[in-house]
């Protein structure tokens, strides 16, 4: 049997770190693309220093000759700034394309890359809801072309918003542990807005459903299903024992804030969320 051997970028993320992890316990061997020294990283992971060239990713992934590409880097900004505009780009077009190239050269590689929901607001096909979302497409745009013209198996999920233990990116599940321990002040939008939540073991699972399943659709990955923004806040605190002092309405709503349920892939074969939002929430805590 060949072994299974993985590539993972943005193996550093919250994200990331959970499914290299989850690989090296499951005897695959894994190198991550890292762009600084001393990288952080699971025990048995290899790091390997993003090459500067498409040449020597070329190279690099050449040496390598993975089984498996998971695609996990990305540079998020929920509402962007002009300065947020060229590392975006460079991030979610620039770079995942230089990974495609060289995978490309590689027979029989499956690419496993990640996509967002908020690439359908108002539960249409496509419509972004931010920046962001629309350079995610734009990379799954250029995936097609290397689906459809250089044969490289491309496997892709959409995930909703992920939450989990020591999560550390400036998220909405931290933030509100941090309040409740605290006892800050919240200044919340209306709280009219949907949100579904996914826990990141789950994530990682669906990922590794995606890898399995046939190339080709988008599969997606959910939790327990859209709620408001209130009700989580409320089943947040039922869950945690934490008390939040929101003041709803004190904030503007983003643009384009997602107000009714939206449109999703189907699920991976074989995959459903065995995390319930509010075990997950109460595990935090516990």
């Amino acid at each position: 049997m060949t072994e299974r051997h993985a590539l993972v970028t943005g193996a550093t993320g919250f994200v990331g770190t959970a499914v290299v992890r989850r690989l090296a316990a499951d005897g695959w061997a894994v190198d991550a693309l890292v762009r600084t020294d001393g990288a952080v990283l699971p025990e048995g992971v290899r790091p390997q220093l993003v090459p500067d060239s498409v040449d020597e990713m070329i190279e690099l992934v050449g040496n390598l000759v993975p089984t498996h590409c998971f695609h996990l880097a990305t540079a998020f900004r929920g509402v962007h700034t002009p300065a947020d505009i060229a590392p975006m780009i460079d991030a979610n077009l620039g770079f995942g394309t230089m990974v495609a190239e060289a995978c490309a050269r590689i027979p029989d590689l499956r690419f496993v890359n990640t996509a967002t929901v908020w690439q359908h607001f108002d539960a249409a096909a496509y419509s972004p809801v931010s920046l962001y979302a629309a350079t995610k497409q734009a990379f799954a745009d250029l995936l097609v072309f290397y689906a459809e013209v250089e044969g490289l198996a491309v496997h892709t999920l959409e995930l909703t918003d992920t939450y989990g233990p020591s999560d550390p990116r400036p998220k909405l599940i931290p933030f509100l542990l941090r309040a409740g321990a605290e006892g800050t002040r919240l200044e919340m939008t209306d709280g009219s807005q949907l949100i579904d939540l996914v826990h990141v073991e789950d994530a990682v699972r669906a990922l590794l459903a995606t890898a399995a399943a046939p190339p080709g659709p988008s599969y997606g990955a959910r939790g327990d299903g859209a709620i408001t923004l209130r009700e989580l806040v409320d089943r947040f605190q039922a869950a945690t024992g934490l008390t939040l002092d929101v003041v709803w309405g004190a904030r503007a709503s983003r643009p384009r804030e997602m107000v009714r349920p939206w449109m999703t892939a189907e699920p991976p074969p074989g995959w459903s969320p065995e995390i319930r939002l509010d075990d997950g929430l109460r595990a935090l805590v516990t």
